[in-house]
């Protein structure tokens, strides 16, 4: 069954209060190789946020990045606003049994700032949100799949490497 759900952001900066530039998010089962037909992904206009942070060490880190991926972060098309985007992954979090991120410190911190900031109550409960880099360090053996910063690229490369660590771990059930 394909309720889970991994949520990956790309920002301009690491705070709570950051400028969101991508948003993505796939269902997909945790215990199988499943991945769900649910996915999302949203460019975020960044002038429209206003009161949200940009830090030069990110952007100098982004400097540093594939131009791929800086045209997918930065390109001018296909932007929406903050508010509609969150308002749509929203939706799609409401219907998911459990909310994945890739340390749930920095990109559900930012997510749960955003919401707040636009007077929107953040659509989980703490309790369905984990961490899955936590999960991805209990096998040593695994070789992580690289990261594309491309939000729902990497929400895929995420899934597969929890799905096979808790397929290695001989994880058979999920509360």
């Amino acid at each position: 069954m394909t309720n889970d759900l991994m949520l990956d952001i790309e920002t301009l900066g690491t705070t709570p209060d950051a400028v969101i530039l991508t948003i993505g998010a796939q269902s997909f089962d945790p215990l199988t190789s499943s991945f769900g037909d649910v996915n999302f992904y949203k460019r975020i206009n960044t002038e429209t946020q206003e009161n949200r942070k940009i830090d030069d060490p990110t952007v100098e880190w982004w400097a540093k990045q594939s131009s791929e991926a800086q045209e997918e972060a930065f390109g001018d098309e296909d932007r929406v606003e903050l508010s509609d985007a969150l308002d749509e992954l929203g939706k799609l979090i409401w219907k998911s049994k459990r909310i994945w991120a890739n340390g749930i410190s920095f990109d559900m911190s930012i997510l749960e700032h955003a919401y707040k900031s636009l007077n929107i109550l953040p659509p989980w409960q703490y309790y369905n949100v984990l961490d899955a880099r936590t999960i991805y360090k209990l096998n040593p053996d695994n070789e992580r799949l690289g990261n594309s910063h491309h939000a729902l690229e990497d929400c895929i490369l995420q899934i597969d490497l929890l799905q096979r660590t808790l397929k290695k771990l001989g994880i058979t059930k999920l509360n």
